[in-house]
């Protein structure tokens, strides 16, 4: 009888599984009661992580360490903060300990002073362009009046200061027609848009004032040869001399 009730306790009995229970592909212990299965399921249920194909001739590619971690943290919502002790429900916020602090503002500063250094040297003592206008030129010349009125200026500085030579830079006239196409240039025309002539409108303009003028010229040439034909007519004929003293 002993013997019957010892083996009865050395039988394990399997606990019955949950309503709506699917067995997992990962390995389960039906037989630990603390063995509860996440409601995502198990790591090694998950699918792997993959790119998204881009196209259509690219391939989805093999995820990266780095991401199969990723994910499985995502899906066990799991963080490496811990739980905040003084408000329930919330993270530490881990703040980051500077253990170099004097070099990262010693190099913080003296990257500053180098940069501005080269800033104002380049923009009060080098000489842009020859001498010659540029944008510059008054931060340069602001400088040798400054230094004009403490130590002096050599010649070539003086002539910078009084005498500064021309930046050289010619500005020409390009039509509109040589780069703009003539459907984006024109508009279209309305009683409130009119576009601006162009220079065959311009050339039209002029030819057609040029006709109007030869032809007023025409007939003011006209006009004084019917009114000098008409002066004659109007003159009074002289009498014939039949001889010549007489």
């Amino acid at each position: 009888m002993v013997e019957k009730d010892k083996s009865e306790e050395l039988e394990i009995f399997r606990r019955a599984n949950p309503a709506g229970w699917t067995p997992p592909k990962a390995p389960y212990n039906p037989y630990d009661p603390t063995d509860l299965r996440p409601p995502g399921g198990y790591p090694s249920e998950f699918k792997i992580p993959g790119n998204q194909p881009l196209g259509f001739l690219s391939l989805p590619k093999n995820p990266t360490q780095y991401k199969k971690v990723n994910e499985t943290m995502k899906r066990l919502n799991y963080t490496p903060r811990p739980m905040s002790e003084l408000y329930p429900g919330q993270y530490k916020v881990l703040r980051k300990v500077d253990t170099n602090q004097r070099l990262n503002t010693g190099s913080r500063w003296f990257g500053t002073f180098i940069g501005g250094a080269v800033v104002f040297y380049f923009a009060f003592f080098h000489r842009w362009n020859d001498g010659k206008e540029n944008v510059m030129s008054d931060f340069y010349r602001a400088r040798l009046r400054l230094q004009e009125r403490i130590i002096g200026i050599s010649d070539q500085e003086y002539n910078d200061l009084y005498h500064p030579k021309d930046a050289g830079i010619v500005v020409k006239n390009v039509r509109d027609t040589d780069y703009i196409p003539e459907d984006m240039r024109k508009t279209k025309e309305g009683q409130f848009a009119l576009n601006r002539p162009s220079q065959r409108h311009v050339l039209e303009a002029q030819r057609i004032q040029q006709e109007q003028e030869e032809q007023m010229l025409r007939e003011f040439d006209q006009h004084k040869q019917y009114a000098e034909t008409l002066l004659k007519e109007s003159e009074p004929e002289k009498p014939k001399k039949w001889f010549k003293w007489f």
